[in-house]
């Protein structure tokens, strides 16, 4: 290298003008150095590597150009001519190998790798500027951007072919993920393309040096600019800015705001955005894994190999229809995609109470609030203690007998106090407490009716503390509308009444109420929920959901009053001071 950077320096001399220091940085195929001129000037001097031909040279000329003479809010490479007023020269290196060189200026700051914390707003402003570069391109072409590239999220199959490097578990987890990519290739293949950066990794971004309120200063390296389907580009944006996040589909979710709201990405592509994520990240552990045996000693190689294992784990245990349903919600689109035919739908219904508990003559609701805010509530000792909680619900229905006692959709409880409620999150632990049923308070082995007919998905006794206890998810179509309805914390029996597959008729029992001892170690209540799609969910399905999810839920889980229109369970308007403490005085005693 000390005789490289000798040449170096008589080079810079002879077709520039600049004498200093010159130090070497990373890279993959080029070599880059950064040079330090005597009169403290900075610069980027680029030895192409020696297969480099004439067509690639100018595909970085020309884009570099094209994206200098655009209006963009962040800072661009600019080319520097030598003496002779080429942008590119050449020289031979120390093994007499002809290598292209640019000099481009110095862009200050910090890689992104270098980087912590990676804020929500740094996040989004990364997607933002991926999404302005791109769309500066959308009016660029070169011949060499329609090249076949191995790091071209859309020719990302070539991994199979190199799948027995890995062991088997990592196996089927890249082959699952891969074949249902091959799977959507005739919808991949229609999605809008343009010429995009296709590298913006941890180096290729640079961040200004405020510790507190950091900013996306550059993007640098065209070097892999590609013409591909847009939404590779904004895939590769997530892939390395999510790395090392607890919840990546969240920690992504700046970014694809920030991208869409410069470049609008279409309908369609947001589908296949959790797929094409997977697809890089495949194309980035297998190029790791074939680079460290044909160059074992090259370690920054080898730089992001363990951060992209461990984040496509993690990408591959969250559900492909959720991460679509966010990633929808996060551009503005509706996130279920048949929500609002379903709400249209259901508008034109009626059902009565009657018809979901058919021994109960009752057709009117007292609305209980359960959420953190509730005056009724009391202390976690008192709604936890069951006797309390069935002594105060007893008090409630003596005073309003001719109702049924229910509530709770989209509140948040704090009455979910286990463990499996629980998730350290990007900021800390997070909690599951946003309710996406309709609890409906009504006696131990109170019969329950179906008010459609159905088929059943499954019926289970979901056992533990805190859990469903009985469980039956029944699945319907009416009016070429599909959707699911779930009951919970019904008797233990269910599981051996029906089993999936079973049909059931609308006005058919389905079940009793279960008691405390079989329920989850709740007072007796039905759970009910309306799903629009079960996912991957088997033999279970969450009723509570966390707060930075619940746009996404309240989508695929509807308000289930939908289908009685009761004017008690609209949300809860707002109480006064006054208001909330005549109810404190009332049910807890003065303080």
């Amino acid at each position: 290298m000390s005789i490289l950077i000798k040449i170096l320096k008589t080079f810079l001399l002879n077709q520039y003008g600049l004498s200093g220091e010159v130090t070497p940085l990373a890279g993959e195929l080029d070599l880059n150095f950064k040079v330090v001129s005597s009169q403290g000037e900075e610069f980027v001097l680029k030895l192409f590597a020696p297969e480099r031909d004439q067509q690639f040279l100018d595909f970085q000329e020309k884009i570099l150009l094209h994206l200098q003479d655009r209006v963009l809010d962040i800072e661009v490479p600019k080319i520097i001519k030598s003496k002779s007023g080429s942008s590119t020269t050449y020289l031979e290196d120390d093994n007499a190998k002809k290598r292209n060189v640019l000099l481009l200026s110095w862009i200050s700051g910090r890689i992104w790798n270098q980087v912590n914390p990676k804020t929500e707003n740094l996040r989004y402003q990364l997607g933002s500027v991926c999404g302005k570069f791109s769309n500066a391109l959308v009016d660029f072409d070169h011949d060499f951007a329609h090249r076949s590239f191995e790091w071209d999220v859309a020719n990302g199959l070539w991994t199979k072919n190199y799948l027995d490097l890995f062991d088997a578990e990592d196996q089927n987890l890249m082959t699952k993920l891969l074949d249902q990519f091959e799977s959507v290739q005739s919808q991949y293949q229609k999605l809008q393309k343009s010429i995009v950066h296709n590298d913006v990794n941890d180096f290729n971004c640079i961040v200004s040096e405020d510790r507190f309120d950091p900013s996306l200063v550059a993007l640098i390296d065209f070097g892999d600019a590609v013409h591909t389907q847009i939404i590779n580009d904004v895939a590769i944006s997530c892939s390395y800015a999510i790395m090392g996040f607890e919840d990546p589909l969240q920690a992504a979710g700046a970014i694809v705001k920030g991208y869409h709201d410069a470049l609008p990405i279409e309908e369609e592509a947001l589908n296949l955005l959790y797929l094409c994520i997977a697809i890089r990240l495949i194309i980035s552990v297998t190029k790791s894994r074939i680079n460290k045996i044909q160059e074992p000693d090259n370690t920054y190689l080898q730089i992001s190999d363990k951060a992209a294992w461990d984040l496509l784990r993690k990408w591959n245990n969250i559900d492909p229809e959720f991460a679509k349903y966010t990633f929808r919600g996060i551009c503005g689109f509706t996130p279920h995609p048949k929500a609002k035919s379903f709400t249209k739908w259901v508008s034109k219904q009626s059902f009565s109470l009657k018809s979901l508990f058919p021994s109960l003559d009752k057709q009117k609701i007292f609305p209980l609030d359960l959420s953190i805010s509730s005056d009724w509530l009391g202390q976690p000792s008192e709604f936890n203690n069951l006797n309390w909680f069935d002594f105060q619900l007893g008090e409630i229905q003596k005073e309003h007998p001719g109702k049924i006692i229910a509530g709770g959709y989209l509140e948040s409880r704090p009455l979910y106090t286990d463990s499996a409620y629980e998730k350290m999150g990007n900021e800390g632990l997070e909690h599951r407490c946003f309710h996406l049923g309709i609890d409906f308070w009504v006696p131990k082995n109170t019969p329950i009716n179906s008010i459609f007919d159905a088929e059943v998905v499954y019926a289970v006794n979901d056992v533990g503390n805190k859990k469903y206890g009985g469980l039956l998810i029944l699945k319907h179509l009416e009016d070429g509308i599909e959707f699911f309805t779930l009951y919970g914390h019904l008797s233990a029996s269910i599981s051996n009444r029906f089993k999936a597959g079973d049909k059931v008729k609308k006005g058919d029992e389905i079940g009793l109420i279960g008691t405390s001892t079989e329920n989850g170690n709740w007072a007796p209540h039905l759970h009910f929920q309306i799903m629009l799609s079960l996912m991957n969910y088997k033999n279970d399905f969450p009723g509570v959901a966390y707060f930075n999810e619940i746009k996404c839920w309240s989508s695929i889980c509807p308000d289930p009053n939908l289908l009685f229109a009761f004017e008690e369970l609209q949300p809860f308007k707002k109480k006064s001071a006054a208001e909330i403490l005549e109810s404190r005085q009332k049910y807890l005693g003065k303080s």
